[in-house]
Order: structure tokens, then C-alpha cells, then sequence
């Protein structure tokens, strides 16, 4: 695959990741403001809702499943450097590839085993046991979703972090 549409598709991914961390803070606000009602009411008219702790807790994986590629591709997540900060500029590009390598490999068996869990969900029909009964499997498919674009944002970044070091630019 060229390096120019490589760079192409990671534009688009890119781009897709911003639309879905804008989505995961709609729905963080969403949630925020169904808790404070639900609070309200409880605690002023001592009439809680019955769907909004289920909810926001269902959400709350969207929350998280919907931002974490945007987070990776702004270099948002937790980092320890002080040991690679130490390192020369081969050594360093060479921790950083495989440190990425088994990242993908943990972000794949996430995908892999998210996947399997949605399908199960969905072909065993399973439902909370609460009164709304929501179907899992519409629940789960947060998660796939949000593990496939951790790994193409991964995957992208990996491979032009390689090229990178064998004289490439990233931009």
C-alpha cells in the first residue's frame, strides 16, 4: 500500500475518531444531566426514575469505547517514558515499534474477544434482567465498534511510525 494512501485512509479514520470522541461527550453530558435529574427527584419528590442508573451505566461503555481511538491519535493515553526517554534515537524507535506491536496484539484480542462475547449475545438473545430488558448484544456492539477504530488508529500509527524510522515523514 502506498505511503500516499495510507496516509489518505489514516485522514479519514482520523477524522471518524473526532466525530466519535464528539459523540462520547454528547452522551458524557447526557449522562451527567439524567443523573442530576434522577438525583433531583429523588432526593425533592422522593420519586426516582427507574431507567437512568441502568442507562447511564450502559452508556458509560459508549463513553469510554467512542473516545479512546481519538485518545490514542492525540497522544491522550497514560504513558511511562522515564526508561525510553533515556534511550538513543534507534533504540528509542525500536522500543516504541515493539512496544506498538504488542499493543496491537492486546487491542486485537480486545476486538477478538468483544466480538465473540456480541455474537454470543445476540445468538443466545440474552437481556438484562432489569425491567427495561435491554438486549445486550445492542450494548456489546459499543465496544466492537469502538476496539475496531482503537486498532486502525493503532494499526496506522504503527506503520507510520515504521516508515518514519526508515527515513519517511509521518505528515
Amino acid at each position: 500500500m502506498g505511503k500516499n494512501r495510507l496516509t489518505f485512509f489514516y485522514d479519514k479514520v482520523t477524522k471518524f475518531n473526532f466525530i466519535c470522541s464528539t459523540l462520547s461527550g454528547l452522551i458524557l453530558l447526557f449522562v451527567t444531566f439524567s443523573i442530576f435529574v434522577d438525583v433531583f427527584l429523588r432526593y425533592f419528590f422522593n420519586k426516582p426514575s427507574i431507567w437512568i442508573t441502568e442507562v447511564s451505566t450502559y452508556l458509560f461503555l459508549y463513553i469510554i469505547f467512542l473516545g479512546t481511538a481519538h485518545a490514542l491519535q492525540q497522544g491522550l493515553h497514560i504513558r511511562v517514558t522515564f526508561v525510553v526517554d533515556r534511550l538513543n534515537g534507534t533504540v528509542k524507535r525500536i522500543v516504541n515499534l515493539v512496544t506498538s506491536v504488542i499493543a496491537l496484539f492486546f487491542v486485537f484480542v480486545l476486538l477478538w474477544q468483544t466480538s465473540v462475547m456480541t455474537w454470543d449475545a445476540f445468538k443466545g438473545d440474552l437481556h438484562s434482567i432489569t425491567l427495561l430488558s435491554v438486549p445486550f448484544g445492542y450494548i456489546y456492539m459499543g465496544m466492537v465498534f469502538g476496539a475496531f477504530f482503537l486498532f486502525l488508529t493503532m494499526l496506522f500509527q504503527t506503520i507510520l511510525q515504521f516508515q518514519a524510522g526508515n527515513g519517511g515523514d509521518t505528515n
